[in-house]
């Protein structure tokens, strides 16, 4: 399968945590929408980020 790159983002600190943004042509793709709830995978190289249903 061939990665096609959307955007990217920059990494921020919030508290202890990390924060990223979604960039809008990401968030387009996915149709995430304020509220949503994301998931992430882990499949032994990659993370991949999947709107739950």
């Amino acid at each position: 399968m061939k990665k096609i790159l959307l955007d990217v983002s920059h990494v921020s600190k919030r508290g202890s945590s990390l924060r990223i943004t979604l960039p809008k042509k990401v968030s387009e793709k996915l149709e995430i929408n304020p509220e949503d709830i994301l998931g992430y995978y882990f499949d032994g190289e990659n993370v991949i980020l999947e709107k739950m249903k």
